[in-house]
């Protein structure tokens, strides 16, 4: 049933869906501000699209929304389309809306544009209020629930994304977050090790085959479950699954992608390799193809084959202008491609050219953050700067000059209103101290740094060991050594924790 509101100039589109959860209470779904009814239709199905990892045709579909109604705030401030600029004006827009729009809208919003500045501090506090005005919906359980992930309050999240399953027992976006605790996922925000449960993923997973069965996300999800555990022959048919039913759609490279994956973790490297290119053949966007190219470069870094990894950085770095980029995402996408660089050459201790290819990318991204002139863009790259500079000192033994950059870095991050924006200054300093034969004192900094960051946890195997907690150093090495997801601190470290694990 659908029931119209009449505000000056537009209609308050209120959906009422008829499902029933355990308290008998009918489901209602948050109020969304429109002009009109095709235009809602559009964004919901933009949404039913982003669930699953359908970015270009979430797209397409807001597109359609603003084109039909260019007032629709949610539909402008979700659209986050490739262009910066176009994408900013959106954002803008939508703000400036935001009294035209309900309180629930409102908060919405505003939780957005405080993740936009990195205020993580006041995201929660517009969720929880989202939250304490709507008791009865789910998706604001899931709009606090995926802040607290983010923030790494993971207890809080799991209450939050189960309050909002007891309200709509098929709420998707709740199971995803929920699995993504437990196999990772993107930029999914996990539980320690030892509390993650493979069995919880796999029934997480098959409640979102449940809920979604058209879409090829859940099968993929579902097949991380068991390369995690080694299973890779039993993964195959669920990724396939995925494949066939992302034909055609954007999400269809990252089907074939993750199933590479499976491939390369159980040891075909070849066969890995060929869905990597035809993943990266299948991308609709330039910056699809850019970012497929990067788990390519890896899997040569998991080989500890550095040179292939920054042949292939090369040659993605010299068709960029001949793909179309230009402006702020040329530079930025040249300073990744050198950032890169920098990691293969000082993880092969090629200390000269590691200090130039960093140099380059700390050059591309000033001139990136000059061309854009936002005050947020400024300031990290400022502090991707400092963080960069002491990671590069501290690998090459300049502990005093890794030192003054890591003060930097403390400068700035300390002012950011989020719990997790020390994380990468204690990291590093526990990384420094712990070179500098301090492994007590470097523990202490670890113990504030990101406790999923497999790259630091290395270091902190290494502090364990060093004094002699033998038996916590074996659970984080073979906890790395086991893990079966492409990302590059996996790559760099993975085969440094079976050699270490095996000399213990």
């Amino acid at each position: 049933m659908k029931m119209n509101y009449k505000k000056p100039g537009s209609f308050l589109i209120i959906n009422l869906v008829i499902l029933f959860s355990c308290a008998k209470q009918p489901l209602v779904e948050l109020p969304i501000t429109t002009s009109s009814g095709i235009a809602l239709e559009h964004y919901k199905t933009a949404m039913k699209h982003w669930e699953v990892g359908d970015d270009f045709e979430k797209r397409i579909h807001l597109d359609s929304a603003i084109m039909i109604d260019p007032n629709f705030a949610l539909a402008l401030d979700m659209n986050d389309v490739p262009d910066r600029s176009n994408r900013k004006a959106y954002q803008k827009k939508a703000q400036s809306l935001i009294e035209k729009v309900t309180d629930q809208e409102r908060l919405i919003l505003l939780i957005r544009d405080s993740y936009r500045n990195d205020n993580m501090d006041n995201a929660l506090s517009y969720a929880k209020e989202l939250v304490d005005k709507n008791p009865n919906s789910y998706e604001g359980y899931d709009w606090l629930g995926i802040v607290q992930s983010d923030r790494n309050e993971l207890d809080n999240a799991i209450k939050s994304f189960k309050k909002a399953i007891e309200i709509n027992p098929d709420d998707f976006t709740a199971y995803d977050f929920l699995m993504g605790h437990h196999i990772p996922s993107g930029d999914r925000v996990m539980l320690p090790e030892e509390r993650r449960s493979v069995d919880k993923g796999l029934e997480y997973g098959d409640e979102l085959i449940r809920i979604r069965p058209d879409a090829g996300f859940p099968y993929h999800f579902k097949a991380n479950c068991y390369r995690q555990m080694g299973e890779f022959e039993k993964a195959i048919p669920l990724y396939e699954k995925s494949i066939e039913k992302r034909r055609g759609k954007s999400s269809e490279g990252t089907a074939l992608l993750v199933s590479g994956h499976n491939y390369m973790f159980g040891g075909d490297y070849h066969t890995a390799r060929e869905r990597y290119e035809e993943a990266i053949e299948t991308t609709k966007t330039k910056q699809g193809w850019y970012n497929l190219n990067s788990y390519l470069t890896w899997s040569y870094v998991f080989e500890s084959n550095y040179n292939g990894a920054i042949k292939n950085i090369e040659k993605v770095r010299g068709q960029l202008e001949e793909k179309g980029f230009s402006g702020e995402r040329l530079l930025w996408n040249k300073a990744i491609s050198d950032w890169a660089k920098f990691v293969c050459y000082a993880h092969s201790q090629r200390e000269k050219k590691a200090n130039e290819a960093l140099e380059s990318s700390i050059s591309l991204s000033r001139k990136r953050a000059t061309l854009i002139n936002d005050p947020i863009v400024e300031r990290n790259t400022k502090s991707s700067i400092a963080y960069n500079r002491a990671w590069n000192h501290a690998l090459f033994g300049r502990y005093d000059k890794a030192r003054e950059s890591l003060n930097e870095l403390k400068k700035i991050q300390e002012k950011i209103n989020s719990p997790t924006a020390m994380y990468d200054y204690y990291d590093l300093l526990g990384m420094i101290t712990l070179s500098q034969s301090k492994p007590e004192e470097a523990l202490e900094h670890f113990k504030k740094g990101n406790p999923n960051d497999t790259y630091f946890l290395y270091f902190k195997a290494l502090a364990l060991k060093a004094t002699g907690d033998k038996e916590g150093a074996k659970e984080i090495l073979t906890d790395i050594a086991n893990t079966n997801f492409s990302y590059w601190e996996l790559a760099i470290m993975k085969a440094d924790a079976k050699r270490t694990l095996a000399s213990i």
